[in-house]
């Protein structure tokens, strides 16, 4: 105890203060007292007095402090490593890390509640998360990912409240997710808490051991019935060089490979390209693929020997072939960029060599003129001789018997001034062609202007209406140049033509027998390289609506309502981007509609995962995420129902593979380095294992869990400290009150 003093100013001013009040009292009370007697006199004096001294007391504000020694409670907290890579044997005795990290744990356990009742002792286990350690039960290690740094500063989280004395982490400090351990050991050494780290394993594990790993492979994600799919990508082989791996490819309901690849692991390095692997899909449908690569005596760990993803099998996806002669390779560049805006369109590009330079032999196989190969054929600038007789007869025969579609581009060597006056090809198309027709070339070039029929028509609508058709077609630049068509036959019509004072027809159509024909008398890559957007827009509805009307299918465009998936396989806890078009039969935004999407895991009805997805309208599309936080391995399915008014309108559905990243494998050598740098940086050390008893030992008596709290008690701010001075005052007032002083 000891009282201190705070004067309400310096102790010189207090004095000065206390003889100023003290002798006015006196020589006030030494007038009133002449005249009278009694010792009351003297009493009502002392009474006034102490009064003043109450208040001179007050104005030092004394107070009183009392020291207090309490036991603040503690704790010593023990984190053992469980995630698989401590199931590596490479410890003394055949033992692995998992085996001898346990028995040096229970000895330190044992050591550490030796230490005294007031020092607590609390064990964790730690992988990608944070768990209470059952001493009765030690497991096995199974964990994919070490969080070395989460694993710190959570323990220290659920010790909120309670002296943390040390932290003792057993580990062989191979961390490979969350944040870094460094920055947890610095925020523990500003709480003071120093972290112990024993280290296990060997730091050669590594590279001492054998492993085959798909690093990655690309699949897909689409592709059409009767097209092959392509399967390429990246193999880890550790330890295996020089020798060759067996990739096999599996389809879901196939049950022997598809295909099969052979590659040599090549001296120096543990990366291996593969490519080669083919797959021809016969029907629709999504399809699961698989990789595997059979496995290699010594292999540390064989459940990453294979990889799967969904690809997409397209029905009625449209194959066009595009022949493109040697003089134009603008057209055919940017007409392929069109194409592949669509993914409901398979497009085929052949350049053709004059007959000279190929002896005359023919560029193309017959069979692509063949009933079905293609459902639609691109004529651009190709003279009639780059193709054989046979080769024409069969392309003619296929529009005008098969249903095929054909359109024909101008060019140099198009049309009349190419040679197709006399051909068959020249029955089937929509104008008679002479030799002589010639070209029309302006500096201006030649404005594409379409007529009445042509803006009504579903080949020309790239506005929303008639109107904003209109008006993109007047906009765009001009053709560099055109043919002249000749003379229209009797069942062709005018879709577009020029503009000024000679129009000239530039798009003619025509049906003939099951197919359909256009002729083009231009080129349209000018569109395409518009500066603006509506240009180039244009060039590619253009395109898409061609090849649809070619082939009958105008008024089957994309499905209604379509979800796409970023992604076909996440790791757990990562996140897949989904997105919902509806559109209608014209390719425009279906206005008014309400999506409900659900995404369910497949195939094991003893574990059920269902979860509804959450979308947002983001203008052309809908969007929503899927976190894989919660979700098992295995595969899943997402499904959209579009609804308007009550009643559905469409649906849509696609499957993606959730697996668990077993990145434990892909390093697995001890970092003890790190430990030491860990305990560096909170103010600890590292101990081996075997010392780590004794270091326990050690700590008896230098965990200190006292503390001392002072608690202050002012003697003038308190209710009898008031009492008091008016008890005086009101006593010597009554012995003046009674003896006639008032």
């Amino acid at each position: 105890m000891s009282i201190t003093f705070e004067p309400i100013g310096s102790w010189f001013v207090v004095a000065g203060f206390a003889v100023v009040v003290v002798g006015l009292t006196i020589w006030a009370y030494s007038l009133r007292l002449r005249g009278t007697k009694g010792a009351w006199r003297w009493l009502a004096l002392g009474l006034r007095l102490a009064a003043v001294l109450l208040c001179l007391i007050a104005a030092l504000r004394p107070s009183v402090i009392f020291q207090e020694k309490k036991k603040i409670p503690a704790v010593l907290l023990f984190l053992v490593d469980d995630s698989s890579s401590m199931s590596i044997t490479d410890e003394g005795g055949g033992k692995t890390r998992w085996e001898l990290a346990r028995k040096t744990l229970a000895d330190a356990l044992d050591a550490a509640r030796k230490l005294g009742d007031d020092l607590g002792v609390r064990s964790y286990r730690f992988d990608s998360t944070l768990r209470e350690d059952p001493a009765d039960d030690p497991g096995e290690p199974k964990g994919k990912g070490t969080a070395l740094g989460l694993a710190l500063t959570e323990a220290y989280r659920r010790e909120s409240g309670i002296r943390v004395a040390s932290v003792v982490v057993l580990t062989d400090g191979a961390n490979n997710m969350g944040v870094s351990p460094l920055i947890a050991a610095k925020q523990m050494r500003a709480q003071q808490v120093p972290i112990v780290t024993v280290g296990f394993g060997q730091e050669t594990a590594a590279t001492q051991s054998k492993d085959i790993a798909f690093r990655d492979f690309v699949a897909g994600p689409t592709v059409y019935v009767k097209n092959v799919l392509d399967v390429k990508g990246t193999l880890l082989a550790r330890g295996f060089a020089g020798k060759t791996l067996e990739i096999e490819m599996f389809v879901e309901g196939q049950p022997t490979p598809v295909s099969t690849q052979r590659v040599k692991v090549p001296e120096g390095t543990d990366i291996v390209p593969f490519s080669g692997l083919k797959f021809l899909p016969l029907t629709q449908g999504e399809k699961k693929v698989t990789l595997e690569v059979k496995p290699k005596e010594g292999e540390l760990v064989q459940t990453n020997n294979s990889i799967s993803t969904f690809i997409s099998v397209l029905k009625g996806g449209l194959n066009v072939l595009f022949i493109q002669g040697p003089h134009s390779p603008w057209e055919q560049k940017f007409w392929l960029k069109s194409v592949a805006a669509s993914p409901d369109i398979q497009g085929d590009l052949r350049i053709i060599r004059p007959p000279e330079k190929r002896g005359g032999e023919g560029e193309l196989q017959d069979d692509d003129f063949a009933p079905g190969r293609y459902d639609v054929y691109v004529l651009s600038d190709l003279p009639a001789d780059f193709l054989t007789t046979t080769q024409q007869a069969l392309l003619a025969n296929n529009v005008e018997r098969k249903g095929a579609g054909l359109i024909m581009l101008g060019g140099r060597s198009s049309f009349g001034a190419g040679g197709w006056a006399n051909t068959a090809v020249a029955k089937v198309l929509p104008v008679q062609m002479a030799p002589d027709d010639g070209q029309i070339e302006p500096k201006e070039g030649v404005k594409f202007l379409p007529n009445p029929r042509g803006l009504e028509s579903y080949l020309l609508q790239v506005g929303a209406d008639k109107a904003e058709s209109a008006r993109i077609w007047s906009i765009l630049p001009p053709l560099s140049g055109i043919n002249h068509l000749g003379t229209l036959k009797q069942n062709a019509y005018v879709l577009g033509q020029s503009g000024g004072d000679r129009s000239e027809p530039i798009m003619v159509g025509a049906d003939v027998g099951s197919g359909r024909v256009l002729a083009f008398a231009g080129e349209t890559w000018p569109w395409a390289r518009s500066m603006q957007d509506e240009g180039r827009l244009a060039h590619r509805k253009f395109w898409r609506q061609v090849i649809f009307w070619l082939s009958h299918k105008e008024d089957k465009g994309e499905n209604e309502v379509k979800i796409t998936l970023e992604s076909r396989r996440i790791s757990t806890g990562q996140k897949l981007d989904v997105s919902v078009k509806a559109r209608d039969a014209k390719g425009e935004p279906i206005p008014g509609i309400k999506l409900e999407t659900k995404v369910e895991l497949e195939g094991d009805p003893k574990k059920p995962f269902a979860e509804k997805l959450d979308l947002f309208n983001n203008g052309q599309e809908a969007n929503g995420s899927f976190f894989a936080n919660q979700a098992p391995p295995g595969d899943y399915r997402v499904s959209v129902s579009a609804t308007r008014d009550g009643k559905e309108i469409g649906h849509d559905s696609a499957r993606f593979l959730v697996y668990e990243d077993d990145r434990e494998m892909e390093n697995t050598a001890a970092d003890k380095a790190l430990l030491g740098q860990i305990a560096t940086e909170s103010g600890g050390k590292s101990v081996n294992p075997e010392d780590l008893r004794a270091y326990v030992e050690q700590l008896k008596g230098k965990i200190f869990t006292e503390s001392y709290s002072q608690t202050e008690r002012k003697i003038w701010d308190n209710w009898p400290f008031l009492l008091a001075f008016a008890t005086l005052l009101t006593l010597e007032w009554f012995l003046r009150k009674r003896h006639g002083w008032v």
